[in-house]
């Protein structure tokens, strides 16, 4: 039977919900609301914590100085020059007479990549080498490195010129192998991987054949000129770069030079035939844009933390908020505040021309940031990145500068494990969680509402129908007595 369809005749499935959700709709509408709420200021913190974080990384490169070393470095072809520290400015001449390179050894021809060598041992060794006067590419003495010794065994399975090749290339013999076409003819090229006139390779050689002096077979390899044989030949001797900086007579195994001068790495590039100038001087322009990323960042900030507290913006979910008016309030006065840099030309934005509107975005004007940085540039760089006081002999204190100060007041707000607006996303998530777990309940006391509420209409329904069949009884038999009557 289907509650409803006898006895009151109501749709009680209908009666029982409206009852049911006349209950719970309030709660479930207040839980609906309060997490709307939530989830709006966890996601307002979140974007408020991300410009903070951007703020912040824009402010490595002051706080650490390293934004007002950026130099313009102006190099001819001959040579490469790369900042790598803080050098001096200044103009300098240099003159590449010769380039380093490293040894390399060529085999004779043969007919092809897959002309069968020989099998046996290939000895590999890397040393230091003088050369015998009169004999191009023969050594007087050798003196090897045995950490760089490497034996190379060729058999049936690598006993071709480019088997033999992949078996140098893949030993790690501190060697490169390689075939050129020389006419009809190809030939095995070993280059030392390491330049300079103190490294050099000789080649011995265990043949299979018996012989390791002659000129057949695998003994076709061997570079071993102070033992009295060789049947490669020397293609290019190494030797050291040799050059002049400003005149001063130099060499170096290797073309790359790191440190050469202070703060600067030199690659030789080519042999100049005359005097050519690397002019280092400072990039005014690079550092100003490097302070103007740190205004943008900033007014992003700004921007993005007006909106959130606007009562009329629909992004404003942290209107009225006090963790938001004291973030506002520490980092506007932190950054337009007076620092304290005692002695210093410029303790303030606005003296280098970085001003503040009455919405608190910032303005650089370039012309007077570019006055300031040629007038006294050590000290804008000391406005932003502070600098260190000695007291004695043994206590060096750093005076902090404004990106210091900043970034110190915005960790306050985003440190990883203590940062305020950390912990309100973790109390926030918490609460969250704890709506869920209301719902939880909610649902079940519908649940129980609908049982309790069917039971009740289930037996009123009864009642009815059982008092529907009496009064149907009783009609039947005022009926029966009135037709009697009636006879």
């Amino acid at each position: 039977m289907e509650l409803g369809n006898v006895g009151s005749g109501l749709d009680v499935d209908a009666i029982v919900s409206a009852l049911v959700n006349a209950e719970v709709a309030p709660k479930t509408n207040s839980l609906d609301r309060r997490e709307s709420g939530l989830k709006a200021e966890l996601t307002a913190i979140g974007t408020l914590k991300s410009s903070l974080s951007s703020l912040d990384s824009a402010l490595d490169d002051l706080s650490d100085a390293s934004a007002f070393d950026l130099l313009k470095i102006d190099a001819p072809d001959s040579v490469k020059v790369t900042q790598t520290g803080s050098p001096a400015t200044g103009q300098y001449t240099i003159d590449v007479n010769t380039l380093a390179a490293s040894q390399v050894l060529a085999s004779v021809g043969f007919a092809s990549a897959s002309t069968t060598v020989g099998t046996g041992t290939l000895t590999i060794e890397i040393g230091s080498p003088t050369y015998a006067s009169g004999a191009s590419g023969a050594y007087s003495s050798f003196s090897a490195d045995a950490s760089q010794t490497v034996s190379i065994t060729i058999d049936s399975t690598n006993n071709t010129v480019s088997g033999i090749r992949d078996a140098i290339n893949s030993s790690a013999a501190g060697v490169t192998a390689s075939l050129v076409v020389d006419g009809t003819q190809t030939r095995l090229l070993l280059t030392a991987d390491t330049s300079g006139a103190s490294t050099a390779l000789s080649i011995s050689v265990d043949d299979d054949d018996g012989n390791d002096s002659d000129s057949s077979n695998l003994s076709t390899l061997a570079y071993n000129t102070t033992a009295g044989f060789t049947n490669m030949s020397e293609a290019r001797a190494s030797q050291d770069a040799s050059f002049s900086l400003n005149g001063l007579a130099l060499t170096n195994s290797s073309n790359s030079i790191a440190g050469l001068i202070d703060g600067l790495d030199f690659t030789l590039k080519k042999v100049t035939t005359s005097s050519e100038s690397i002019l280092i001087e400072s990039d005014s322009a690079a550092v100003e844009a490097k302070v103007q990323a740190f205004v943008d960042s900033y007014n992003s900030y700004s921007e993005t933390l007006s909106s959130l507290m606007n009562y009329e913006d629909a992004q404003g979910a942290l209107a009225g908020d006090s963790t938001a008016r004291r973030v506002q309030s520490v980092i506007r006065s932190t950054t337009t505040g007076i620092q304290n840099l005692s002695g210093n030309a410029y303790t303030a934005l606005s003296d280098i021309g970085i001003t503040s509107d009455r919405y608190g975005q910032l303005t650089l004007d370039s012309s007077k940031f570019q006055s300031a940085l040629s007038t006294n540039p050590d000290d804008l760089k000391t406005l932003f990145s502070g600098n260190t006081i000695t007291q004695n002999l043994d206590d060096n204190t750093d005076s902090t500068g404004l990106a210091d100060s900043l970034k110190a007041a915005i960790d306050v707000y985003i440190n990883s494990s203590t940062g305020m607006l950390i912990s309100r996303e973790d109390r926030l998530d918490e609460s969250i969680d704890d709506i869920a777990d209301d719902r939880l309940d909610v649902i079940a006391r519908m649940e129980s509402l609908e049982e309790r509420y069917t039971k009740q209409f289930t037996a009123m329904d009864t009642l009815v129908s059982q008092l529907q069949g009496t009064s149907d009884f009783l009609t039947n038999q005022m009926d029966a007595i009135k037709a009697a009557a009636n006879r």
